[in-house]
């Protein structure tokens, strides 16, 4: 199974398309909010469904501001994280909620980590980078047991083609 993940698109999603070679095809996706609405737009440029869940700048939103998805095996909380005041908050949810994943967005920096078994992921902004990082997304390959993640930017989609 292959999941695109992405955050912070705030209305602009054309990186997506740059890096489409790298990420399709995708069994479904998940958007981690700010501008919530683009996760529809991903979902017919991808043809899979969406999962979306509301932001900090999601005023009009009718998504949710956190979902559990249960997908191959593997439980997924996907929130956009400001309603968080600290990673010990969030891990903390995540383990409320029995999550192998937790997914957020809302600093625009990629991060990927362990909190005992769970994994927290961050895939960074689809269209405003912070921190000196790239415009990135990230890809979750899941096989059996297995749970991948690769951080796709414009130097891994350039070196892709």
């Amino acid at each position: 199974m292959r999941i695109g993940v992405f955050s912070d698109s705030h209305g602009d999603i054309s990186p997506a398309k740059v890096f489409f070679d790298s990420l399709a095809p995708l069994d479904c996706l998940f958007h981690l909010g700010d501008y919530a609405a683009d996760g529809e737009k991903l979902s017919r440029l991808f043809s899979c469904p969406v999962y979306a869940v509301k932001g900090n700048c999601d005023f009009r939103s009718d998504a949710p501001p956190e979902q559990i998805v249960d997908l191959g095996g593997k439980r997924f909380l996907l929130t956009h994280g400001h309603q968080f005041y600290s990673a010990l908050a969030l891990s903390y949810r995540g383990a409320e909620v029995r999550a192998d994943m937790i997914l957020y967005g809302h600093t625009h920096v990629p991060d990927l980590s362990a909190d005992g078994p769970r994994l927290i992921l961050n895939p960074g902004s689809l269209s405003r980078p912070r921190g000196g990082s790239l415009e990135s997304c990230a890809l979750i390959t899941l096989e059996g047991e297995d749970l991948r993640v690769r951080f796709i930017n414009e130097d891994t989609a350039a070196r892709r083609r």
